[in-house]
């Protein structure tokens, strides 16, 4: 993932919050390079198993509100992208189990606490090994609860991709490898 710089931030923020749909595709090819840098670090998994691309859930009212799941829309494009080297899907396979806050303004221990069990396994996977995505990534709390729901299913976790991530003094996402 890319450094969350103010250009960026405006540029995800438009596209989810305000449809700027033209926006998907740029948005999509930075996560397309994002998981192949990934990949490449994984050379083995990639050799072995098909990858499939598990979009972080947004709530279901969030996505009735905006019109579109801007994660899973730009997930479909990176994967289109990407088909051309790696044997790739996507699978919208977790939902938010439970109602949780707003993350915006909620600093790294309120984030986990909020997101604590909240997501669940909504389809399960049945071949190949998970890569993560979302537009960005803050503490990690959304990542590390995505990996904990699937791997509580035995569904392999290899990493996660985003788009962006915001600058921190210390990883924050223990046992999850980020590009």
């Amino acid at each position: 993932s890319s450094t969350y710089d103010p250009i960026l931030r405006r540029l995800i923020s438009a596209h989810k919050e305000r449809r700027a749909l033209a926006l998907t595709s740029f948005l999509a090819e930075r996560l397309a390079l994002s998981v192949h840098g990934l990949l490449a670090c994984e050379p083995y998994a990639v050799r072995t198993s098909s990858i499939v691309l598990v979009p972080i859930p947004s709530a279901a009212r969030t996505v009735r509100q905006r019109g579109f799941d801007a994660t899973a829309s730009m997930a479909r494009l990176a994967a289109r992208r990407l088909r051309v080297r790696y044997p790739m899907t996507v699978r919208s396979a977790l939902t938010q189990g439970r109602r949780v806050a707003d993350q915006a303004g909620l600093r790294a221990a309120a984030r986990r606490e909020n997101l604590a069990g909240a997501f669940r396994l909504r389809r399960p996977i049945s071949t190949g090994v998970v890569v993560l995505v979302d537009d960005l990534v803050t503490t990690g709390s959304s990542l590390t609860e995505a990996a904990r729901a699937l791997r509580a299913a035995r569904i392999p976790v290899l990493g996660a991709a985003t788009v962006a991530a915001t600058v921190r003094e210390r990883p924050a996402v223990r046992g999850l490898r980020t590009q």
